[in-house]
Protein backbone atom coordinates (compact mmCIF):
# COMPACT_ATOMS: atom_id res chain seq x y z
CA UNK A 1 0.00 0.00 0.00
CA UNK A 2 1.23 3.38 -0.84
CA UNK A 3 2.03 6.23 1.32
CA UNK A 4 -0.15 9.30 0.46
CA UNK A 5 1.67 12.10 -1.06
CA UNK A 6 1.38 15.54 -1.60
CA UNK A 7 0.59 15.19 -4.98
CA UNK A 8 -2.47 12.93 -3.55
CA UNK A 9 -4.02 15.27 -1.78
CA UNK A 10 -2.89 18.18 -4.32
CA UNK A 11 -5.12 15.95 -7.17
CA UNK A 12 -7.82 15.38 -5.11
CA UNK A 13 -8.48 18.99 -3.57
CA UNK A 14 -8.25 20.30 -7.59
CA UNK A 15 -11.06 17.32 -8.20
CA UNK A 16 -12.78 19.25 -5.03
CA UNK A 17 -12.73 22.85 -6.63
CA UNK A 18 -13.76 21.27 -9.95
CA UNK A 19 -17.13 19.59 -7.68
CA UNK A 20 -17.17 23.19 -6.30
CA UNK A 21 -17.44 24.83 -10.00
CA UNK A 22 -19.40 22.44 -11.88
CA UNK A 23 -21.25 20.40 -9.12
CA UNK A 24 -19.99 16.99 -10.59
CA UNK A 25 -16.22 15.08 -10.55
CA UNK A 26 -14.85 12.17 -10.79
CA UNK A 27 -14.29 9.62 -7.61
CA UNK A 28 -10.98 8.11 -6.98
CA UNK A 29 -9.92 4.33 -7.45
CA UNK A 30 -9.03 3.88 -4.08
CA UNK A 31 -11.00 6.40 -1.56
CA UNK A 32 -8.83 6.98 1.66
CA UNK A 33 -10.30 9.58 4.99
CA UNK A 34 -8.24 12.42 3.77
CA UNK A 35 -11.18 11.92 0.54
CA UNK A 36 -14.23 12.00 2.49
CA UNK A 37 -13.10 14.87 5.23
CA UNK A 38 -12.30 16.84 2.79
CA UNK A 39 -14.94 16.39 0.36
CA UNK A 40 -17.36 17.23 3.92
CA UNK A 41 -15.41 19.96 4.53
CA UNK A 42 -16.47 21.41 1.42
CA UNK A 43 -20.15 20.40 1.20
CA UNK A 44 -20.65 21.77 4.54
CA UNK A 45 -20.20 25.39 3.22
CA UNK A 46 -22.49 24.18 0.28
CA UNK A 47 -25.38 23.57 1.85
CA UNK A 48 -25.90 20.47 -0.20
CA UNK A 49 -29.76 19.31 -0.03
CA UNK A 50 -28.95 16.29 -1.65
CA UNK A 51 -25.69 13.86 -2.77
CA UNK A 52 -25.09 11.74 -5.38
CA UNK A 53 -22.26 9.16 -4.88
CA UNK A 54 -20.60 6.62 -6.99
CA UNK A 55 -22.14 3.78 -6.58
CA UNK A 56 -19.10 1.80 -6.11
CA UNK A 57 -18.05 4.16 -3.15
CA UNK A 58 -21.50 4.98 -1.87
CA UNK A 59 -21.73 2.37 0.56
CA UNK A 60 -18.27 3.16 2.25
CA UNK A 61 -19.00 7.20 1.97
CA UNK A 62 -22.00 5.85 4.08
CA UNK A 63 -20.34 3.81 6.51
CA UNK A 64 -18.32 6.44 7.12
CA UNK A 65 -21.41 8.72 7.96
CA UNK A 66 -20.81 11.04 4.90
CA UNK A 67 -24.40 12.51 4.37
CA UNK A 68 -24.63 12.27 8.55
CA UNK A 69 -21.98 14.96 8.40
CA UNK A 70 -23.58 17.23 6.04
CA UNK A 71 -26.97 16.79 7.66
CA UNK A 72 -28.80 14.74 4.88
CA UNK A 73 -30.59 11.46 4.59
CA UNK A 74 -28.75 9.14 4.05
CA UNK A 75 -30.14 6.55 0.83
CA UNK A 76 -28.51 3.67 2.65
CA UNK A 77 -30.69 1.99 5.67
CA UNK A 78 -29.68 2.67 9.05
CA UNK A 79 -26.84 -0.10 10.58
CA UNK A 80 -24.93 -0.38 13.56
CA UNK A 81 -21.38 0.10 13.09
CA UNK A 82 -19.54 -2.79 14.49
CA UNK A 83 -17.58 -2.21 18.13
CA UNK A 84 -14.86 -3.73 16.71
CA UNK A 85 -14.55 -2.17 12.90
CA UNK A 86 -11.79 -0.82 11.70
CA UNK A 87 -12.58 2.45 10.78
CA UNK A 88 -14.00 5.77 13.04
CA UNK A 89 -16.66 7.30 11.03
CA UNK A 90 -16.70 11.19 10.31
CA UNK A 91 -17.68 13.11 13.25
CA UNK A 92 -17.97 17.09 13.59
CA UNK A 93 -16.00 18.69 15.93
CA UNK A 94 -18.80 20.95 17.91
CA UNK A 95 -17.85 20.73 21.75
CA UNK A 96 -13.99 20.67 23.84
CA UNK A 97 -15.95 17.78 26.13
CA UNK A 98 -15.30 15.74 23.22
CA UNK A 99 -11.92 15.72 23.19
CA UNK A 100 -11.15 13.19 25.17
CA UNK A 101 -13.84 10.81 23.86
CA UNK A 102 -12.76 11.06 20.60
CA UNK A 103 -9.25 10.60 21.37
CA UNK A 104 -10.03 7.14 23.43
CA UNK A 105 -12.17 6.09 19.85
CA UNK A 106 -9.18 6.29 18.01
CA UNK A 107 -6.77 4.28 20.57
CA UNK A 108 -8.93 1.92 20.93
CA UNK A 109 -9.25 1.54 17.10
CA UNK A 110 -5.88 0.76 17.18
CA UNK A 111 -6.16 -1.62 19.73
CA UNK A 112 -7.41 -4.08 17.28
CA UNK A 113 -4.04 -4.53 15.16
CA UNK A 114 -1.81 -3.71 17.67
CA UNK A 115 -0.61 -4.55 21.06
CA UNK A 116 1.95 -2.47 21.73
CA UNK A 117 0.67 -0.56 24.79
CA UNK A 118 3.43 2.45 24.13
CA UNK A 119 2.03 2.70 20.26
CA UNK A 120 -1.84 3.43 21.41
CA UNK A 121 -0.90 5.55 24.31
CA UNK A 122 0.57 7.70 21.59
CA UNK A 123 -1.95 7.97 19.38
CA UNK A 124 -4.25 8.66 22.11
CA UNK A 125 -2.03 11.84 23.52
CA UNK A 126 -1.05 13.06 19.60
CA UNK A 127 -5.08 13.14 18.95
CA UNK A 128 -5.61 14.54 22.26
CA UNK A 129 -3.62 17.43 21.25
CA UNK A 130 -4.35 17.77 17.48
CA UNK A 131 -8.19 17.91 18.81
CA UNK A 132 -7.95 19.93 21.16
CA UNK A 133 -5.77 22.44 19.09
CA UNK A 134 -9.11 22.80 16.82
CA UNK A 135 -11.09 24.00 19.71
CA UNK A 136 -7.89 26.48 21.04
CA UNK A 137 -6.77 27.78 17.47
CA UNK A 138 -10.04 28.25 15.41
CA UNK A 139 -12.51 31.06 15.50
CA UNK A 140 -15.51 30.08 14.10
CA UNK A 141 -19.33 31.07 14.12
CA UNK A 142 -21.34 28.21 13.28
CA UNK A 143 -20.30 26.13 16.16
CA UNK A 144 -18.33 23.10 14.07
CA UNK A 145 -14.91 23.43 14.77
CA UNK A 146 -13.94 21.10 12.12
CA UNK A 147 -14.27 17.65 11.42
CA UNK A 148 -12.34 13.78 11.89
CA UNK A 149 -12.10 10.42 10.36
CA UNK A 150 -10.30 7.50 10.66
CA UNK A 151 -9.74 3.90 8.58
CA UNK A 152 -7.11 1.13 9.23
CA UNK A 153 -6.06 -1.52 6.61
CA UNK A 154 -4.88 -4.36 8.22
CA UNK A 155 -3.89 -6.05 4.92
CA UNK A 156 -1.75 -3.21 4.35
CA UNK A 157 -0.57 -2.48 7.63
CA UNK A 158 -1.13 1.63 7.76
CA UNK A 159 -3.52 3.87 9.50
CA UNK A 160 -4.70 6.94 7.74
CA UNK A 161 -6.45 9.65 10.59
CA UNK A 162 -7.27 13.16 9.02
CA UNK A 163 -8.23 16.39 11.13
CA UNK A 164 -10.20 19.35 8.98
CA UNK A 165 -10.31 22.47 11.05
CA UNK A 166 -12.97 25.35 9.77
CA UNK A 167 -10.59 27.92 11.66
CA UNK A 168 -8.64 31.02 10.48
CA UNK A 169 -5.54 28.95 9.59
CA UNK A 170 -2.19 28.45 10.47
CA UNK A 171 -0.64 31.66 9.52
CA UNK A 172 -3.49 33.93 10.36
CA UNK A 173 -3.01 32.24 14.10
CA UNK A 174 0.72 32.44 13.77
CA UNK A 175 0.63 35.97 12.56
CA UNK A 176 -0.84 36.44 16.38
CA UNK A 177 2.20 36.15 17.73
CA UNK A 178 4.38 39.17 17.55
CA UNK A 179 7.27 37.32 17.66
CA UNK A 180 6.74 35.42 14.51
CA UNK A 181 6.01 38.19 12.31
CA UNK A 182 9.59 38.37 10.84
CA UNK A 183 9.93 34.27 10.39
CA UNK A 184 6.79 33.71 8.74
CA UNK A 185 7.80 37.09 5.71
CA UNK A 186 10.47 34.03 4.95
CA UNK A 187 9.30 30.51 5.90
CA UNK A 188 6.55 28.01 5.31
CA UNK A 189 4.20 28.56 8.11
CA UNK A 190 2.99 25.11 8.14
CA UNK A 191 6.68 23.81 9.03
CA UNK A 192 7.13 26.30 11.47
CA UNK A 193 4.05 25.01 12.95
CA UNK A 194 5.60 21.36 13.76
CA UNK A 195 8.20 22.94 15.98
CA UNK A 196 8.02 22.86 19.54
CA UNK A 197 6.76 25.79 20.88
CA UNK A 198 5.62 27.82 17.54
CA UNK A 199 2.48 29.16 18.68
CA UNK A 200 0.11 31.99 17.74
CA UNK A 201 -0.39 32.17 21.52
CA UNK A 202 2.23 31.85 24.19
CA UNK A 203 2.00 31.21 27.73
CA UNK A 204 -0.92 29.17 27.56
CA UNK A 205 -0.01 25.76 29.20
CA UNK A 206 0.98 23.43 26.51
CA UNK A 207 0.73 25.56 23.41
CA UNK A 208 2.90 24.74 20.53
CA UNK A 209 2.92 21.07 21.76
CA UNK A 210 0.52 19.46 19.26
CA UNK A 211 2.06 18.98 15.94
CA UNK A 212 5.33 19.34 17.16
CA UNK A 213 4.31 16.16 18.85
CA UNK A 214 2.71 14.35 15.83
CA UNK A 215 6.01 15.00 13.68
CA UNK A 216 8.25 13.50 16.18
CA UNK A 217 6.18 10.62 16.29
CA UNK A 218 5.79 10.23 12.64
CA UNK A 219 9.35 10.68 12.63
CA UNK A 220 9.68 7.34 14.70
CA UNK A 221 7.38 5.91 12.79
CA UNK A 222 8.67 6.27 9.67
CA UNK A 223 4.74 7.13 8.76
CA UNK A 224 3.78 10.46 6.96
CA UNK A 225 2.68 14.20 8.70
CA UNK A 226 0.66 16.24 6.00
CA UNK A 227 -0.04 20.09 7.28
CA UNK A 228 -1.59 22.42 4.78
CA UNK A 229 -3.23 25.71 5.11
CA UNK A 230 -3.83 28.32 3.32
CA UNK A 231 -1.20 28.45 0.22
CA UNK A 232 0.99 26.21 1.87
CA UNK A 233 1.61 22.77 2.78
CA UNK A 234 4.55 20.68 4.68
CA UNK A 235 5.26 16.87 4.37
CA UNK A 236 7.09 14.87 6.36
CA UNK A 237 7.33 11.07 4.55
CA UNK A 238 9.48 8.27 5.79
CA UNK A 239 11.72 10.65 7.07
CA UNK A 240 12.14 13.46 4.71
CA UNK A 241 10.55 16.79 4.49
CA UNK A 242 8.99 19.18 1.76
CA UNK A 243 7.98 22.75 2.78
CA UNK A 244 5.53 23.45 -0.56
CA UNK A 245 3.73 26.55 -1.83
CA UNK A 246 0.31 25.27 -3.04
CA UNK A 247 -2.29 27.00 -5.79
CA UNK A 248 -4.79 25.49 -4.56
CA UNK A 249 -6.14 27.64 -1.12
CA UNK A 250 -7.31 25.53 1.30
CA UNK A 251 -9.55 27.33 4.63
CA UNK A 252 -8.38 26.52 7.77
CA UNK A 253 -6.31 23.65 8.63
CA UNK A 254 -5.88 20.21 7.18
CA UNK A 255 -3.80 17.57 8.72
CA UNK A 256 -3.29 13.89 6.95
CA UNK A 257 -1.54 11.29 9.68
CA UNK A 258 -0.09 8.23 7.99
CA UNK A 259 0.61 5.75 10.56
CA UNK A 260 2.57 2.55 9.82
CA UNK A 261 0.80 -0.10 11.85
CA UNK A 262 4.58 -2.12 12.54
CA UNK A 263 6.35 0.42 13.57
CA UNK A 264 5.92 1.22 17.71
CA UNK A 265 6.44 4.81 18.99
CA UNK A 266 7.44 6.12 22.32
CA UNK A 267 5.93 9.33 23.43
CA UNK A 268 7.91 9.26 26.68
CA UNK A 269 10.89 10.29 24.46
CA UNK A 270 9.31 12.73 22.64
CA UNK A 271 8.55 14.39 25.76
CA UNK A 272 12.19 14.04 27.48
CA UNK A 273 13.60 15.73 24.35
CA UNK A 274 11.59 18.66 24.63
CA UNK A 275 12.91 21.75 27.18
CA UNK A 276 10.01 22.29 30.04
CA UNK A 277 8.13 25.31 29.97
CA UNK A 278 8.65 27.56 33.50
CA UNK A 279 5.85 26.13 35.71
CA UNK A 280 6.39 22.75 34.64
CA UNK A 281 8.10 19.55 36.19
CA UNK A 282 9.47 16.08 35.33
CA UNK A 283 7.02 15.06 37.86
CA UNK A 284 4.20 16.60 34.92
CA UNK A 285 5.26 13.89 32.54
CA UNK A 286 4.89 10.04 34.14
CA UNK A 287 5.76 7.38 31.19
Amino acid sequence: MNSTSHADIDYWLATLEQLRETRTCDSPRFIKPFHLATLAHMLRRQNPTTLNIDDKIAPYADTMQLWEALGIASPFPPKARRPKGRYHPIVLLRDVRSTEGLSNALALLFRSVCENEQTIDAVQTMMRELIDNCFSHCEVTDGVYGLICAQLWNGGRRAQICLADTGIGIRNSLEQNELLKGRLDEENCCQMATEFGVTGKPGKGHSGYGLHVARRLLEQNNGVLYVRSGHEAFCLSKGKTTSIKTNLHWDGTLLVIEWNLDGPVDIGQVYREMPLPEDMSDDDFNF
